[in-house]
């Protein structure tokens, strides 16, 4: 796990989504975690999970000391609403973690206006959505960070695996 192909690996990845660096991790969710933990958010802080998502994404915010809410889906494409992300805004509120699921790119603009408007992180679950793009930007690329899965049914089936983007280089 520590040779040149992960390198490689990583390099391949960071070109094809067009980002200085990605970090390659054991799991999709280990990604996740030190994401949030490299975001710093204070303990207790609510981040915005969509209804419809995989356990270990909840459970992971759980670790890093935070309190999961869950917003609806839109029933088109399953993907985090917006208009319910507005209904679950507090004054504890700190990120939201739009998922493309499916490889359907959730609504980025509606996702970037609310976090510019109220302050908050940005982090992609892009777990099922590699190679997807939004208006022609591959996912991955929006908001503060993004975590991939290399995990079983994903686009890129590795059996294990993760990756770790971050848009500054203190994150990262």
């Amino acid at each position: 796990v520590d040779g040149p192909e992960i390198a490689a690996f990583e390099g391949a990845l960071s070109r094809r989504l067009g980002v200085a660096r990605v970090t390659a991790t054991s799991y999709g969710r280990m990604a996740f975690y030190y994401l949030l933990k490299a975001l710093d958010l204070p303990a207790g802080s609510e981040i915005i999970i969509p209804a419809l998502t995989f356990w270990a994404v909840p459970e992971m915010a759980r670790a890093a000391g935070l309190t999961p809410v869950f917003a609806d889906v839109d029933p088109a494409d399953f993907n985090l609403d917006p208009r319910a992300v507005e209904r679950c805004l507090t004054d504890k509120t700190r990120a939201i973690v739009p998922t493309h699921l499916y490889g359907l790119p959730c609504d980025m603009d509606a996702v970037e206006r609310l976090a510019g408007a109220h302050g908050l992180r940005v982090i992609e679950d892009c777990a099922h959505a590699l190679g997807a793009t939004y208006r022609g930007r591959p996912v991955g690329t929006f908001g503060d960070a993004a975590f991939f899965s290399f995990q079983t049914l994903k686009p890129l089936n590795t059996y294990r695996g993760g990756a770790a983007v971050a848009q500054s280089p203190e994150v990262a």
